[in-house]
């Protein structure tokens, strides 16, 4: 029996792990420890952990290591924080593998104990570039430590081997996104009627999360001019989630709060997977700088405004309009308009067609984690095409 642990610490990762956690409790060759951090238990963002219970989740192992502040400061010490706390958590499991999505911080910190703990670490979503974040750095660091790859595209497996990692031990399984998109169930119309408080229901609805950009320039993280257009358009229903626990965060929800007593208006700390899917589901536009609208949304296809540089050096689809916050007024009546809204029915998902936590399960099911070694450095003149 392979004992595996999984790490996951917001709202985001969770759901897109929840599918691959759930397929390796029930097979019989794994026993699985779900440790659970971050935001997970912070009721300013939603005490999500409650999500996980409700998802079905077994072997919950909670580890505290979210300071109150999201400084630059605070980030850096919440990981340290974190390091230590995992060291703990992960010594008293005899793990055989601790699987890994991303490039957050406290996954950083995750796989950091992992890897002077001798424990193997199999990293989904690596050799992706995210240009406006700190997690580029992050995840490339974390595919440095990782014994096995499980990257959603081609282009990100050939970016691995750039960083020197070995072609056996990489497997393109496509984006777990796309997985829940294929097979999670919705929420039902009451737990949506739970969140979307419109007056008029009758309008478009834009779903709508803006992340603190922690790489690039200040101004990205003032979201007046966003707030602005929420503001005047009231011919559109927005539904808008709460930002992640970093750099600016803080301050985006106390903007986002300002708002929350209009009619076209819902704010929501966290809708949970499910929700978040069934509202994308039905929307008319995805609007912030979310990977989830460069990597779910064009199955839906849906249209994305996709602001700033957070997700910039991602792929992405036709359905992506790429926009400065000055630009959300011309990029969002683009969006909505039908010519667009027809060329978006024959996009592509560039991040794959779904099974990919059945991929997983069955990679993780043959290996034989006992007997994994450190691979030398993989050098080809065909890594650096």
């Amino acid at each position: 029996m392979k004992k595996i642990g999984i790490v996951t610490g917001t709202r985001a990762d969770f759901g897109l792990l929840c599918r691959t956690i759930l397929l390796l409790q029930s097979h019989g060759d794994f026993d699985t420890y779900t440790f659970a951090c971050g935001t997970h238990l912070s009721p300013e963002y939603g005490l999500t952990i409650d999500e996980l219970r409700d998802s079905g989740v077994e072997n919950i192992v909670t580890v505290e290591m979210l300071l109150s502040s999201a400084s630059k400061v605070g980030v850096a010490k919440s990981t340290g924080l974190a390091t230590i706390s995992f060291a703990d958590a992960f010594s008293q499991h005899n793990l055989d593998c601790i699987l890994l999505l991303g490039d957050r911080f406290e996954t950083f910190a995750a796989a950091q104990a992992a890897l002077f703990l001798g424990v193997p670490i199999a990293h989904i979503h690596g050799g992706e570039v995210t240009e406006g974040a700190f997690d580029d750095a992050l995840r490339h660091s974390i595919s440095k430590m990782a014994d096995i790859h499980f990257p959603a595209a081609q282009v990100f497996a050939r970016r691995l081997m750039q960083l020197g990692e070995q072609p056996s031990r990489i497997f393109v399984v496509g984006a777990p996104g796309i997985d829940n998109i294929m097979s999670a169930p919705r929420a039902s119309q009451q737990q949506l009627d739970a969140v979307l408080t419109f007056t008029d229901h009758s309008a478009p609805l834009v779903l709508v999360t803006y992340h603190p950009v922690t790489r690039g320039t200040s101004a990205e993280n003032d979201i007046t001019a966003l707030v602005d257009v929420v503001k005047e358009r009231t011919d559109l229903n927005f539904m808008i989630t709460y930002p992640n626990a970093d750099g600016q965060g803080a301050e985006m929800i106390a903007q986002w709060q300002t708002l929350s007593a209009l009619p076209h208006v819902s704010v929501c700390p966290s809708l949970g997977f499910k929700r978040y899917l069934s509202v994308m589901e039905r929307a008319a536009c995805v609007l912030g700088n979310s990977s989830s609208g460069v990597i779910e949304a064009p199955s839906f296809k849906v249209p994305t405004i996709n602001i700033g540089t957070r997700q910039q050096g991602r792929p992405k689809s036709c359905t992506v309009i790429d926009c400065q916050l000055s630009e959300v007024r011309n990029a969002l009546n683009k969006a909505l308009s039908p010519e667009f809204v027809m060329s978006c029915q024959s996009a592509e998902n560039p991040y794959g067609s779904g099974n990919t936590a059945k991929k997983i399960v069955s990679i993780l099911a043959d290996i034989d984690l006992q007997q994994l070694q450190p691979q030398p450095f993989y050098q080809s003149e065909n890594a650096y095409e």
